[in-house]
């Protein structure tokens, strides 16, 4: 099943950055198994998003970006996650993007 939100370039960007600034490093025999499978998908999610970003850099619509459901759900728990720790406008951004993945994932 797939899931398809309206996003902005500023909110794609967002995304990127946040993912890119919280995942952790990935150190041989450190991590548990779940935390090394949360990682590679977290980083298959944000090859995905900027990806999407280079592709519609240019483009200042909003437009449809497409996850497959547990992609989609696995960037929800990890916005959950963050958003405590963002302020300002950037715990705007991340609350509407939750509102988005929320609507589509129930």
């Amino acid at each position: 099943m797939k899931i398809e939100i309206l996003v902005t370039n500023n909110e794609l960007s967002f995304l990127n950055e946040l993912i890119s600034d919280n995942l952790p490093t990935l150190k041989a025999g450190v991590l548990s198994k779940e935390t090394k499978a949360s990682f590679y998908l977290l980083s298959e999610i944000e090859s995905k998003l900027l990806r999407k970003a280079l592709e519609k850099k240019e483009i200042l619509k909003p437009f449809k970006l497409t996850l497959k459901f547990y992609e989609a759900y696995a960037l929800h728990q990890f916005l959950l996650i963050y958003i405590e720790n963002e302020l300002t406008e950037k715990r705007r951004v991340t609350r509407n993007i939750l509102g988005l993945i929320n609507k589509k994932l129930t």
